[in-house]
C-alpha cells in the first residue's frame, strides 16, 4: 500500500502532557518497525520539537503545518496541507478539518466534555460539544484509548455505528522502569527525600485535587505526620487555585509544585522515588500517569471511576473519588502497610507490561490498512516514464486539447533544461487521443492517465504529485514557450528566494502584449469584465484599475494569469496548492497567489521570459453558457473565502496594498 498516511501531532513540543505522550509513543513505535508500507506525515508545529526517535529511521517524517490559532489550523491549514501532501488517510486527534478529501481517522481520548462539562472552560466545552461529534460521524474509523472511553463515546454521540469505534489501549514509554537509583538524583536535583507522596498531570479542576490536598491534611492530622505531597505538572483550566487552597489547609510547608517535567528520564525518577502515587481523577478516558507509575514499580491510589479501573485492574488500592474520607483512607492504608505497597507494587509491574507501545501501534497499523484498502482510489496514475528527480516540473493538461499537446511538449523541450526538466501530461478526457499521444511519439513524458474528467485545480495536484522537481510549471495545452523562457524564469528564482511565482510575458499570436498581469480583482469591475455590461460601459471605468499594461522591467504584480506559471515548490506545498473547491475552473489561480501574498511569499512577472498563448479569453466567449456561470460561481466563493478583498484590502504584502498605502 504505496503512499503516505498524515497523522496530527499538534501535541508534540506543546506541554499537552497526555495527548502528548501518546502521539510521542505511538509514532516512536511506529517509527521502529521495518515493515511500515507507507510514509507517516506527522503534523507538527515546530519540526524541531520532534524526537530524533520518531523521524530518524524515515519512516516518520515531521511536517510543518502554519498555526495561527487552532481554529485557523483546522479550518485553513490542515485542509492546504492536506491538498499538497494528498494522504491515503488522516488520522486527527479528537476533530478531522473541513474539507478532508480523503477517508479519516480519529482518536477520542475522552468524552469529558459532554460527561464532566462543568470541569472545563466555557469555550474549549463548546468547540469539543460542537466539532467531536460533527468529526466522529464523519470518520471512517474511531479510536478511544479504552474500552470505557469507547462506551462513553457511543453513549454520548447518538446513532454512531458501534462497529466503526475500536478500542486500542494506550502503551507506556520504554523511558518508564523501577530505577533503584532515582532516590540521589532526585535529591539532588529537587531536594526531595524518598518517599514522597506524588501526583503527575495537568493541575485543573477534573484531577480532583482539591479533595486530594483535603485528604493530604486529614491523614497528616490522623497521623501527626506524613510525607510530602509533591504536585508535578503545569497549572491549567483553573489550576493556581491550587495554591490558596494549600494556603488554606495550612500546608504550606509540605506541599511541593514542581512544575512541568519535559524529560521522560526525570519523571520515571520522580515516579521511582515515590512512597505512593496519588491520582483521585473525577474523569479519565485512560489515564497514563497511572500506568507509568505501575511501570515505575510505584504503588498506586487511584479513582474507582471511569477509566481508571480499567487501567489499573487489580494493582492499585482504588477510592471514591467524590469522598475525601475515602480518599484519605487509602492513602494512610498505602503509607502504613507494607506489604499492601509490595502486592501493588509487584501486581502494577505486572499490569503495566501488557499496555506496549508495539501492541498499540500494531492496531493501529491494522486500522489504518484496513480504512485505506476500503478506500476508492482517488487518483489512478499510469507512468510511462519515472519521474527523475528535475529542477522543473513541468504540467500540461489536455481536456480534448490532443493537437495542441505536441507544440506544448516541443517548446519545452526546445529550453535546453535535459535532465532538469520533467515533463508531466495530464490526459483529462478519456479517449481524447491524449494519451495515446504521448505513448507512442513522447515516451520520456510522465503520463497520468484520469478515469474521468477532473477539475483544473485538482489535476495539477496530480501532476505535481506524480513527478519531484524543486520549481513546479504549469502549462496550457496552447501556451508555448519561447526560446530561453524557462532558463530565465529559473534566473529569477534563483535571485529571489522570497518569490513563491514567477509569470512571464504572454503574447497573442500576433505578438501583442497580452493582459495576464493583473491587480486583485474588485467584485463590481469583475462582474461587468464577464457580463454583457463590458460592451455598454467604457474600458476606464471597469479595467483601468486591473489590468497593469505592458512591463518594461520584472515588477511585483498581485497575481497572474494561470496559462504559464512557475511555482517554487516550497511556496506551492506552503499554502497547499490550488483549493480544489474551485471547480472545475476559473478563479484557483487568483485564489492561489492571494494566499501566497498572505503567507509573506511574493509573485512577480519576468519579461526577459515570453510565452505565445493562443488562448480565447473567458470573457471574451458567448455570455450565456456554463463558462459564465463556473466563473461567476468561483468568483462569488473567492469574495467568501477573502471578504476584504469587498474593501479593496490586499492581503499582506500585496503590490495593491503597498499602493494604496502609498496613495493615503
Amino acid at each position: 500500500m504505496p503512499g503516505c498516511i498524515a497523522f496530527d501531532a499538534d501535541v508534540i513540543g506543546r506541554r499537552r502532557t497526555g495527548d502528548e505522550s501518546v502521539a510521542t509513543g505511538l509514532l516512536g513505535a511506529i517509527a521502529r518497525r521495518d515493515d511500515v508500507p507507507f510514509t507517516v506525515l506527522a503534523y507538527v508545529r515546530d519540526p524541531a520539537r520532534v524526537p530524533e526517535a520518531i523521524t530518524g529511521s524515515g519512516a516518520v517524517r515531521a511536517v510543518p503545518v502554519a498555526v495561527g490559532s487552532n481554529y485557523r489550523r483546522v479550518a485553513v491549514s490542515l485542509p492546504a496541507r492536506l491538498r499538497a501532501d494528498r494522504p491515503l488517510l488522516y488520522h486527527g486527534n479528537y476533530v478531522l478539518p473541513p474539507g478532508l478529501g480523503c477517508p479519516g481517522v480519529v482518536t477520542v481520548h475522552d468524552c469529558s466534555y459532554h460527561y464532566a462539562p462543568e470541569l472545563m472552560p466555557t469555550a474549549d466545552r463548546l468547540a469539543f460539544q460542537r466539532f467531536v461529534p460533527w468529526s466522529v460521524r464523519r470518520a471512517a474509523r474511531v479510536v478511544a484509548v479504552s474500552e470505557h472511553a469507547r462506551a462513553d463515546l457511543l453513549h454520548a454521540v447518538g446513532g454512531l455505528d458501534p462497529a466503526r469505534v475500536v478500542a486500542i489501549p494506550n502503551g507506556i514509554g520504554s523511558a518508564f522502569h523501577p530505577d533503584d537509583t532515582a532516590a540521589g538524583r532526585v535529591r539532588e536535583r529537587h531536594g526531595l527525600e524518598p518517599g514522597y507522596i506524588l501526583f503527575i498531570g495537568a493541575l485543573q479542576p477534573r484531577k480532583n485535587l482539591g479533595r486530594l490536598l483535603e485528604a493530604y491534611a486529614a491523614v497528616r492530622t490522623a497521623r501527626g505526620d506524613a510525607p510530602p505531597l509533591v504536585l508535578v505538572g503545569d497549572a491549567k483550566h483553573g489550576g493556581d487555585e491550587v495554591d490558596d487552597r494549600v494556603a488554606a489547609l495550612g500546608l504550606g510547608g509540605h506541599v511541593r509544585r514542581i512544575g512541568y517535567e519535559e524529560d521522560a528520564d526525570g519523571l520515571r525518577e520522580l515516579y521511582a522515588a515515590a512512597g505512593v502515587f496519588a491520582f483521585p481523577s473525577l474523569y479519565e478516558g485512560f489515564g497514563l500517569p497511572v500506568a507509568e507509575a505501575m511501570a515505575c514499580g510505584t504503588p498506586v491510589l487511584a479513582a474507582d471511576a471511569t477509566a481508571l479501573p480499567e487501567t489499573t485492574g487489580d494493582a492499585a488500592v482504588l477510592v471514591d473519588p467524590l469522598s475525601v474520607a475515602a480518599i484519605a483512607e487509602g492513602l494512610e492504608r498505602l503509607l502504613d502497610d507494607a506489604a499492601l505497597r509490595e502486592a501493588c507494587r509487584t501486581a502494577g509491574l505486572e499490569r503495566a507490561r501488557e499496555l506496549s507501545w508495539d501492541t498499540a501501534a500494531e492496531r493501529y497499523l491494522a486500522v489504518w490498512r484496513e480504512v485505506a484498502d476500503a478506500a476508492p482510489a482517488r487518483r489512478p496514475v499510469r507512468t510511462v516514464a519515472p519521474g527523475r528527480p528535475a529542477r522543473v516540473v513541468a504540467a500540461i493538461t489536455s481536456t480534448g486539447q490532443a493537437d495542441d499537446v505536441p507544440a506544448a511538449i516541443a517548446g519545452l523541450r526546445a529550453q535546453g533544461l535535459g535532465d532538469d526538466l520533467t515533463i508531466v501530461v495530464v490526459a483529462n478526457r478519456p479517449g481524447d487521443g491524449t494519451a495515446e499521444l504521448v505513448r507512442e511519439h513522447h515516451p520520456d513524458c510522465v503520463l497520468v492517465e484520469r478515469p474521468e474528467t477532473r477539475s483544473y485545480a485538482e489535476n495539477q495536484a496530480v501532476a505535481f504529485a506524480a513527478a519531484p522537481g524543486e520549481h513546479l510549471v504549469i502549462v496550457n495545452p496552447d501556451a508555448a514557450a519561447q526560446p530561453g523562457c524557462l532558463p530565465a524564469l529559473l534566473a529569477f528564482m534563483d535571485a529571489h528566494p522570497a518569490c513563491g511565482v514567477v509569470a512571464p510575458v504572454l503574447r497573442n499570436l500576433d505578438g501583442s502584449y497580452q493582459e495576464a498581469a493583473r491587480r486583485f480583482p474588485e467584485p463590481v469591475g469583475s462582474a461587468i469584465r464577464r457580463t454583457p455590461l463590458r460592451r455598454l460601459l467604457p474600458p476606464e471605468r471597469h479595467a483601468a484599475d486591473h489590468y497593469l499594461g505592458e512591463p518594461d522591467a520584472a515588477r511585483p504584480v498581485d497575481w497572474s494569469l494561470g496559462a504559464f506559471l512557475m511555482i517554487r515548490r516550497a511556496a506551492w506545498d506552503d499554502v497547499g496548492g490550488f483549493d480544489e473547491a474551485f471547480a472545475p475552473l476559473y478563479v484557483e489561480e487568483i485564489e492561489l497567489q492571494w494566499r501566497l501574498w498572505q503567507r509573506g511569499w511574493e509573485v512577480w512577472q519576468e519579461p526577459a521570459a515570453e510565452v505565445v498563448d493562443a488562448h480565447q479569453a473567458a470573457s471574451d466567449g458567448p455570455f450565456l453558457d456554463h463558462r459564465t456561470v463556473w466563473h461567476l460561481r468561483n468568483l462569488g466563493r473567492f469574495i467568501r473565502r477573502h471578504p476584504t478583498v469587498l474593501a479593496g484590502q490586499a492581503p499582506a504584502l500585496a503590490p495593491s496594498q503597498r499602493r494604496q498605502a502609498s496613495e493615503q
